[in-house]
C-alpha cells in the first residue's frame, strides 16, 4: 500500500481492499472534464461543490475543464435527526456566495447514494433562477436511491460497498487517499 493510502493505526486497514485505482480515477476525471468542456464551450459555468467530500474531485475536475470560464463555489449540507426510522432534515450549514441568476450551474458530487441531499440542493438552487442546473458525480450508487434524482454526468457506477478515499472518508480519515478502497467484509 502506498504511503499516501495508509489507514491510521486505529483502523484495521486489512479490512479494506483497493477498489478503484488512481489511474482509473484520473481517466474518469479527465473524461468528465472533456465532456464538460465540450458541452459548455465558450460559456460561463458555476461549479458548486458539496463539502467536504467533493473537494478532491472538484480540484481535479476544474483543472480538466478547458475553454470554459469556470466559477467555483461550495455548499455544506448536514442531515439532522437521521435515524433508522427517519431520513432526517437536510440543513444548509454553508451557503453560496455566487449569484446564479441566468447562469449555467453544475453541482459537483463525489458520490450519489440516497439522493436526499442532492434533491434538496437542486430544488434550492432552482430558486436562484439559473439558466440551467446539472449534476456531475464521480461515483454513483443508483440502487441506494431513496428519492428520484439523477446526474447528467456519471463517472463510474459502484457496487454496494462502503468506500473510502479520494474525498470519501471514514470518521474523517481517508479523504487524502489517491485510490478508492472498499470494505472487504461488510458488517
Amino acid at each position: 500500500m502506498d504511503e499516501k493510502d495508509k489507514f491510521p493505526s486505529s483502523f484495521a486497514g486489512t479490512q479494506f481492499e483497493r477498489y478503484v485505482d488512481r489511474k482509473e480515477i484520473r481517466t474518469i476525471v479527465e473524461t468528465l472534464g472533456h465532456t464538460i468542456s465540450q458541452k459548455y464551450a465558450g460559456q460561463d459555468l458555476v461549479l458548486i461543490g458539496v463539502l467536504k467530500g467533493s473537494m478532491t474531485f472538484m480540484a481535479d475536475l476544474v483543472r480538466a475543464i478547458h475553454g470554459v470560464r469556470v466559477y467555483v463555489d461550495f455548499v455544506k449540507l448536514n442531515a439532522v435527526g437521521r435515524s433508522k426510522e427517519s431520513a432526517g432534515t437536510i440543513c444548509l450549514s454553508k451557503d453560496l456566495t455566487t449569484n446564479l441568476v441566468d447562469r449555467n450551474v453544475l453541482i459537483v458530487e463525489e458520490i450519489i447514494d440516497t439522493g436526499r441531499a442532492l434533491s434538496f440542493l437542486k430544488k434550492r438552487l432552482q430558486l436562484a433562477s439559473p439558466r440551467s442546473v446539472g449534476v456531475v458525480t464521480l461515483f454513483d450508487k443508483p440502487y441506494k436511491r431513496a428519492v428520484p434524482v439523477t446526474a447528467e454526468l456519471i463517472g463510474k457506477k459502484l457496487d454496494d460497498a462502503f468506500v473510502v478515499g479520494y474525498g470519501l472518508d471514514l470518521e474523517d480519515y481517508g479523504r487524502n487517499f489517491e485510490n478508492l478502497f472498499q470494505l472487504r467484509y461488510p458488517n
